[in-house]
């Protein structure tokens, strides 16, 4: 008897993990609308694939009741039509990171389990998608950190990940992720008669660049909508954060769920890349991996004209680069004003001002503090 209580002792933890909470949502008739696997509040927001808005105004156990509150007008992204394309050597850098908070997720059909331990598979569906970014002509910095384990505390410790790969300034911030709901069903799609996987977008709206990232989840899914129709399954803004409160252009995707193989995930990441590239920069043409302006060499699964963005989301004034540049910036000058101020002079106040500066960037700007020399008071 002992032996089989620490056997199932042992088994609990495995358990736990491979039973993963889901919830159902529902429209006020009772209707099914989708299911996630992030606790629902009242107050989140839902927009289906059809663009059809939802409120959740209750949660009844494992059910969460939405009330349809209109359809969304969509981004115009009528300059998909357009003929001209911006040649890549007219284009300065295009720097995306991206990173994995749940790095344990795997895709049990073609990887044998739900979860790895050392490290799982959602590594190489990053890196796809990185790649096939740096085939469209953008830079992507792929952080392989890992943030076992799968717990509440994932995203304090992939926040860290975060920081470090902002210090880049990126135009996006990328959370990778596979979703938990158990019907395959849910993700599998067939575009251009391949085999593939949706995409689901999660907002939080639960900070300050909540209107942004929203904004930019839009205009993934209406340039996705007219490029490869059902690439993009739907947006979810929940009531977290998922550290996206660090930058704009911050944004979490759900590529595929654990029951769907994996491979059909990957052949999903060119048209992710792609619809990606468009939405911040516009339509390419050149010698980074592009044919012509229909497309890469790689996929052919959309065929629609590539364009111009009259104002790509990352030239636009609120990217993620030039909105930390603008923090950076009002924070010298308030440094030094203080600085100033507080010593009576101003060499005083400079060296006051590079000893604070040191200290609110984590070591980004201003003079590390000599030995013996004081600290900057809070």
């Amino acid at each position: 008897m002992r032996k089989l209580l620490i056997a199932l002792f042992l088994l609990l933890p495995l358990v736990a993990q491979a039973e993963e909470e889901v919830w159902t949502i529902v429209t006020e008739d009772g209707v099914r609308l989708t299911q996630v696997c992030y606790e629902p509040e009242t107050g989140d927001e839902y927009i289906a694939g059809d663009n059809r808005m939802y409120e959740i105004i209750r949660i009844d156990g494992e059910t969460a009741v939405a009330a349809q509150r209109g359809s969304v007008e969509m981004p115009d992204v009528s300059w998909l039509d357009a003929d001209a394309a911006l040649p890549v050597s007219a284009l300065g850098e295009r720097l995306i990171a991206l990173y994995c908070t749940h790095s344990d997720e795997s895709y049990e059909p073609s990887d044998g389990k739900y979860s790895d331990e050392e490290r799982g598979s959602i590594y190489q569906i990053a890196k796809a998608l990185g790649d096939e970014l740096e085939d469209k002509g953008a830079k992507a910095e792929v952080a392989d950190t890992l943030h076992h384990p799968h717990d509440a505390g994932a995203y304090r410790r992939s926040r860290q990940t975060a920081v470090q790969l902002l210090k880049s300034m990126p135009d996006a911030l990328l959370d990778i992720h596979r979703d938990g709901i158990p019907d395959p069903d849910e993700y599998a799609v067939t575009i251009a008669g391949k085999p593939c996987s949706k995409v689901r977008l999660l907002v939080g709206r639960g900070n300050q660049n909540m209107a942004v990232n929203k904004e930019f989840a839009l205009k993934i899914k209406a340039v996705a909508d007219r490029v490869y129709p059902g690439l993009i399954k739907d947006i979810y803004m929940g009531k977290g954060t998922y550290n996206q409160d660090l930058a704009p252009h911050s944004i979490l995707l759900e590529c595929g769920t654990y029951t769907l193989e994996k491979e059909k995930v990957l052949t999903s990441m060119p048209m992710m890349a792609d619809v990606i590239y468009r939405t911040m920069y516009g339509g390419v043409t050149g010698s980074a991996g592009t044919s012509d302006v229909r497309g890469s060499s790689r996929e052919q699964a959309g065929g629609i004209t590539q364009g111009e963005s009259d104002v790509p989301m990352a030239d636009s004034n609120t990217g993620a680069g030039s909105g930390i540049l603008w923090v950076v910036g009002i924070a010298v000058v308030g440094a030094i004003v203080y600085g100033v101020v507080a010593t009576g002079s101003a060499k005083g106040g400079m060296r006051k001002a590079g000893r604070n500066l040191h200290e609110m960037t984590g070591g980004l700007v201003g003079k590390k503090p000599e030995d013996g020399e004081e600290p900057p008071h809070s």
